[in-house]
């Protein structure tokens, strides 16, 4: 009767810790949205921005494209760090440590009298960012189901575009009310509020509060893997890696939709639509608004489908892919020509279509040990920042070898940037088309 009664009270615990563990998971993930939103802020913030910086500090629009990029390098090369620090420190440190990091570069572009600082100032951005993504996939592994993935880092991508938005239309309202370096200021402060919110918040795994995994409270290990590479060393899952195909041709297609993200949305749009339709930065940027939006809602959509319609990464990031090209067509084989109320939807659909790549960090997950998903995440990540570094400098260059024609780049000049762009896509659809999905999807669809 005792051992019965014991036996009664310990479920009776797991139950209520179970229940604390499923809760306060959304507690973590719930601090990483939040921070996730400053990312992307911080991320696209020279497209509205473009004319005062090109106009205060004298740039080319080869040297915006390098003072825009160093956003792009410094986050790249943080990947692998980035997903060490989260699988042996943990995302909480991490994210806290390298925010504050963040906060310092955002203050310092806006304080910046010369090219130097400024660039300095870019540069610690793309540092401290950086190291906010990857611990977001070390939570998801530590708090989350393999099957809920996809659908989560849809969810962040989504509210992620919010920072987007923010630094559209709602940007140049308050650059035009207290100047760019007043609103980098207060971006700044905003950083280390939310710095502190992820030490306070933020927690590695349930077992840090003594809560059961999800494994655990399922009754499945959900990370087991058959040819035990999870007792492997870090070198030895690195050229596991490296040898995987779908690695090298999810990285192709990686950089290659990124970089015109980066390189349309994230500079060339606005200066783009102020020279060849002579519109104002602020309707040039509530146009750019749609994008975001668009990404935010195609990011949700499309990781959802990968999960739960198409049970497929492969067909989710093709699909996607293919329809983004074809939006794609009539920005380059009608530059300068399409109507302006045209790009309000155009830019929509660019944006939902272009959060095709979403599947990708379940793509490469699947089939990696628990304790590298993470560092194998940050590895391709690597290949979104260099390609975003690549085009925003490319079609720079591109802009500058026309050269300027009273004052504002031609068309003809946009048209060969924009080719660029459409090349690069069909490059990384092709990429994907060769990819293949895990052996556990594809039992999952059978």
């Amino acid at each position: 009767m005792n051992q019965a009664a014991a036996e009664l009270g310990t479920k009776a615990q797991l139950s209520d810790k179970a229940r604390k563990m499923l809760s306060y998971r959304w507690v973590c993930y719930g601090i990483l949205l939040f921070t996730y939103v400053f990312v992307y802020f911080d991320r696209v913030c020279p497209a509205v921005v473009a004319p005062e910086l090109m106009k205060e500090f004298g740039l080319t629009a080869t040297a915006l494209g390098v003072l825009s990029s160093m956003y792009f390098y410094p986050y790249a090369a943080m990947q692998i760090p980035s997903g060490v620090l989260s699988d042996y420190l943990g995302p909480r440190f991490s994210v806290g440590t390298f925010f504050l990091i963040a906060a310092i570069g955002t203050i310092m572009f806006g304080l910046a009298k010369s090219f130097g600082i400024i660039i300095f100032g870019r540069f610690l951005m793309g540092v401290g960012v950086a190291v906010v993504w990857i611990p977001c996939m070390r939570i998801l592994a530590n708090w989350f189901r393999p099957k809920e993935f996809a659908t989560l880092t849809g969810t962040m991508l989504t509210l992620g575009n919010v920072g987007a938005i923010i630094a559209s239309a709602p940007l140049a309202l308050i650059v035009g009310a207290m100047g760019w370096r007043a609103a980098f200021y207060w971006v700044g402060a905003g950083l280390v509020i939310v710095a502190i919110l992820n030490f306070i918040l933020l927690r590695n795994k349930p077992q840090d509060m003594g809560l059961p995994t999800v494994s655990e409270i399922d009754g499945v290990n959900y990370y087991t893997s058959a040819d035990g590479s999870h007792n492997a060393t870090f070198l030895q899952n690195c050229g596991k890696l490296f040898r995987m195909k779908n690695y090298w041709l999810i990285a192709v297609y990686a950089f290659m939709i990124y970089g015109t993200v980066m390189g349309f949305q994230g500079l060339w749009f606005v200066p783009y639509a102020q020279d060849i339709y002579g519109l104002t930065k602020q309707a040039a940027a509530n146009m750019l608004m749609m994008w975001p939006i668009g990404m935010a809602i195609g990011c949700f959509t499309i990781g959802l489908t990968s999960d739960r319609v198409l049970k497929s990464r492969r067909k989710a990031s093709l699909y996607g892919m293919i329809i983004y090209i074809i939006v794609w067509l009539p920005v380059v084989l009608a530059t300068g020509h399409i109507p302006v109320g045209a790009f309000y939807p155009l830019l929509f659909i660019m944006g939902f279509f272009c959060g095709s790549y979403v599947p990708n960090y379940a793509h490469v997950s699947e089939g990696q040990p628990h304790s590298f998903i993470a560092t194998a995440n940050g590895m391709v990540n690597i290949w979104y920042f260099v390609g975003g570094a690549f085009f925003q400098t490319i079609m720079g260059r591109v802009l500058d070898a026309y050269g300027k024609v009273g004052g504002k780049f031609p068309v003809e000049a946009y048209q060969r940037a924009f080719w660029i762009c459409i090349i690069a896509l069909v490059i990384g659809a092709i990429a994907m088309y060769f990819t293949e999905d895990s052996k556990e999807l594809q039992k999952t669809k059978a």
